[in-house]
């Protein structure tokens, strides 16, 4: 009996501590994630630690809102809740599935909330912050716009319109295409429709051709076409469709066209290039045939020095001679 109360109390003892040590990790927790929010206009920004990055969000979405909200003409009916983490696993968590290393953002854009992290390259930070806070907040201005059909909206299409309005295009995105074209290894469309590659590589060039035949679709039909287009898809129709129905013709001969454009464009840099690299060459072998000519000379002019030398050194040896 005694035994059985000490066992029982002992037993007591363990599971108070366990309980004691349970609510103790739930109150650090929750102090840990403890989330601040600022609230603008047409914005929720909602962090943890200190708010300057938070504020920085907040006045780059208010500044692009105007811009997206008439490039595809719909503004949304309510605040949009951006989310902002410091850490991939946080991120991750927030998202609900398992992300790529490298992603950053993601939309939720039917409930008008984003979910970004700290932009992995501190030297550039600002610049990608701002580029990635205007990419989410695209998807979600042109999700609210689609409604429900977005599920049926090409992945290329929703992508290029986010990179398009966040102005992302760069020198890396372009000789990426350059060398895609001059290689003939770009990504046929019909393959980025469902999904993007999940080689960081290939998901590079996907949304770098998104945004490039975004670009020339409206370079070649203005923004007004781009607009109509995405309405279109709003009430309904397809993607082929609502693209006869903005530009008159559908996606195939459109990205026909494009291609046709890239290939245009890149000939001449591919020209120039070869004449760059002919001409290099050319002055390389300029160079070494005078190097080589100029140390021929210098060994000619040694040796004619040399034989200078030996011969008044022999007339030195006569001049003696002759003298004793």
């Amino acid at each position: 009996m005694r035994d059985y109360l000490y066992h029982s109390a002992y037993t007591k003892i363990i599971i108070k501590s366990a309980l004691l040590l349970l609510a103790f990790v739930f109150v650090f927790s929750v102090r840990a994630e403890t989330w601040s929010s600022i609230e603008s206009e047409h914005f929720v920004v909602k962090f943890t630690g200190s708010q300057g990055t938070a504020q920085d969000i907040q006045k780059i979405a208010e500044k692009f809102y105007p811009k997206v909200t008439r490039d595809l003409g719909y503004s949304a009916g309510r605040k949009i809740t951006i989310w902002f983490y410091r850490s991939q696993k946080e991120f991750n968590r927030a998202a609900g599935a398992p992300m790529q290393d490298w992603a950053v953002g993601y939309a939720y854009p039917l409930s008008a909330r984003i979910v970004i992290r700290d932009p992995p390259d501190l030297e550039n930070k600002r610049m990608n912050l701002s580029r990635l806070v205007k990419h989410e907040i695209a998807h979600v201005i042109f999700g609210l716009c689609i409604g429900p059909n977005l599920k049926y909206v090409p992945r290329w299409f929703n992508e290029g319109v986010a990179m398009y309005e966040a102005g992302e295009w760069s020198y890396g995105q372009d000789w990426a295409m350059l060398t895609a074209t001059l290689g003939n290894s770009l990504i046929p469309l019909y393959e980025l429709s469902e999904d993007f590659p999940p080689n960081k590589t290939r998901a590079q060039m996907a949304y770098a051709q998104s945004c490039s035949i975004i670009t020339f679709m409206v370079k070649e039909y203005g923004i007004e076409s781009l607009r109509e287009c995405i309405h279109l898809i709003a009430e309904g129709r397809g993607i082929n469709e609502a693209m006869a129905g903005a530009i008159g013709i559908n996606t195939l001969d459109l990205e026909g066209r494009w291609l046709k454009s890239l290939r245009s464009r890149y000939k001449w840099i591919s020209l120039l290039s070869s004449w760059v690299v002919l001409w290099g060459f050319i002055t390389f072998l300029v160079i070494v045939a005078y190097w080589w000519r100029r140390s021929k000379n210098r060994r000619i002019i040694e040796q004619w020095e040399e034989e200078e030398r030996w011969a008044e050194f022999e007339e030195d040896e006569d001049s003696e001679s002759t003298w004793l």
